[in-house]
């Protein structure tokens, strides 16, 4: 009998009882169960009939959405990701996704307060447009946004790099 087949002991945080981890996640969840039953108890006593019906629809075109466009459109920035980033360690890459999908995130966000401040706006403030409704420059927030993200990742990978660099010397060095 080779040693890869005899199977190892258990260890404490291995073993057939459950850590606090696990009743961290057990607690989340159970917290999050309680949420939707919430929720879904008050739309169903407060929305009835035909607005059900839409709540219904949206969420089905939600969950279209997602999978059908947001799913494929991450995979494939991963993937390019994954071949712009060869010189980089899985701590850096995993710095640059981060930013990437918090960018994406809020630039969904972002982007229903750009097209109706355009509707609503579509002359400028000086065009006697009413530039009490959505009076911030969504445009010139967002970009400075992605350029404190860029500026924030940059050095963030770049500490993360140096960090790596480092700690492999000290493995090294008697």
């Amino acid at each position: 009998m080779n040693a890869a087949a005899v199977p190892a002991k258990p260890t404490p945080e291995h073993g057939p009882g459950h850590g606090p981890a696990w009743w961290a996640r057990a607690g989340i969840g159970v917290l999050g169960v309680a949420g939707l039953v919430y929720g879904a108890g008050g739309l169903l006593a407060h929305v009835q009939g035909l607005p059900l019906l839409a709540v219904a629809a949206w969420l089905a075109v939600a969950v279209l959405v997602h999978d059908g466009v947001l799913v494929p459109l991450t995979t494939a920035a991963g993937g390019g990701l994954s071949k712009l980033g060869r010189g980089l360690d899985p701590v850096q890459k995993g710095i640059v996704r981060g930013a990437l999908l918090v960018g994406a995130l809020l630039t969904l966000i972002a982007a229903p307060l750009l097209r109706a401040q355009q509707v609503l706006q579509p002359h400028g403030r000086g065009s006697g447009s009413n530039t009490t409704v959505l009076p911030g420059d969504y445009a010139q927030a967002l970009g400075v946004f992605w350029l404190v993200l860029v500026l924030a990742t940059a050095a963030a990978v770049a500490g993360a790099g140096l960090y790596g660099r480092r700690a492999k010397v000290r493995k090294t060095r008697p």
